[in-house]
């Protein structure tokens, strides 16, 4: 089962419909569409909102539950009383920049169902929404602490039957203080850490989907700014979404990994989805 969790706003909708995409390909072909009534929107036309949805799933055949929340103490806390403890289902959230904030994720609801583990959730900033949730080639972005291709998977296999090319990419991180002292067989060495593991990643995609519809690109670099090589890397490829991980490692890293994370929420060319890593 997918679940929506819709914030009532046209940004929603476009959100909306990566969701829809997703309930139509699960086995179940359900979608619960949860909005809690925190007195931003007009309560009719919340429930419009959700009528709207409902007949667009009625024509894809998709089965539609909608539920309006009674605000709790927060939004946060109202959603996760509504959202049931299955590791099988997927719930799919907006995050976009707020009134008078420059950050995306930092202090969101989004951020706060992120570190929920009641299910697998998928945050999205849409920047495209002519694609009508369906991107065809997407750029994957790995990190060296993340356990394997299995983190991924629960939002990677409801992407997959539509995607043209997968690109994984793998930023190694250097201190930029070790930068100019960066002999060439230390940068071997790094690029050969990075192969092996975008080997061990593609090897398990392969055990995944040994029969994949998608052509599948490994890229590999050294570099002092993560984002700003994921970026550009986007950017040339021109690929059509993101798709990024969060840590719940420690405090430090979170800071330092999270200010990456905004930068490429602020700058992206494409649709993002972050997904929960380890």
């Amino acid at each position: 089962m997918i679940i929506l969790a819709h914030d009532g706003s046209i940004y929603g909708d476009w959100v909306a419909r990566y969701a829809l995409r997703f309930a139509a390909d699960e086995a179940d072909r359900k979608l619960l569409v949860l909005h809690v009534l925190d007195g931003k929107i007009n309560p009719d036309l919340a429930a419009a909102k959700l009528a709207k949805i409902e007949e667009v799933c009625q024509q894809a055949e998709v089965e539609c539950l909608t539920r309006l929340l009674p605000l709790g103490k927060t939004v946060h806390r109202s959603l996760r009383q509504a959202i049931p403890h299955d590791p099988e289902a997927l719930l799919v959230c907006g995050t976009r920049v707020k009134a008078n904030k420059r950050s995306f994720l930092s202090g969101s609801v989004a951020e706060q169902l992120l570190r929920m583990h009641q299910c697998p959730v998928l945050a999205l900033r849409v920047v495209q929404p002519g694609l009508l949730g369906n991107p065809h080639e997407l750029l994957v972005p790995l990190a060296g602490h993340l356990g394997g291709f299995s983190r991924i998977w629960p939002v990677f296999r409801r992407l997959a039957a539509h995607l043209r090319l997968v690109h994984l990419f793998r930023a190694v991180a250097i201190n930029p203080l070790l930068q100019n002292r960066l002999t060439p067989a230390r940068k071997q060495t790094l690029r050969q850490i990075g192969q092996a593991h975008l080997s061990k990643i593609s090897a398990e995609l392969e055990e995944l989907l040994p029969e994949r519809p998608f052509r599948l690109h490994q890229n590999i670099v050294i570099t002092t700014e993560w984002p700003h090589e994921i970026m550009t890397l986007a950017s040339r490829l021109k690929v059509q979404m993101l798709l990024l991980g969060v840590s719940e490692r420690s405090l430090a890293h979170r800071i330092f990994h999270s200010a990456g994370i905004e930068q490429i929420l602020r700058e992206t060319p494409c649709d993002i989805g972050i997904y929960r890593g380890p």
